[in-house]
């Protein structure tokens, strides 16, 4: 299995977001297109919170 460094899944996954994001405001308005921004939000403040534990805790 191949191994990719970590930012490249964290540029694919902004990129799902961002394309997941357009499809429901394109799709279904703004007024849905908030709950599908606050779930890609928090997704990405998850993720930032896995990169810092990971650095400060050294799992290695």
């Amino acid at each position: 299995m191949k191994k990719y460094p970590l930012k490249v899944y964290v540029i694919a996954v902004v990129i799902v977001l961002i394309i997941l994001n357009l499809l429901v405001w394109y799709l279904r308005g703004s007024a849905e297109s908030t709950v599908v921004m606050t779930f890609s939000a928090g997704f990405l403040l998850g993720m930032l919170a896995m990169y810092i534990a990971v650095h400060v805790y050294k799992w290695k």
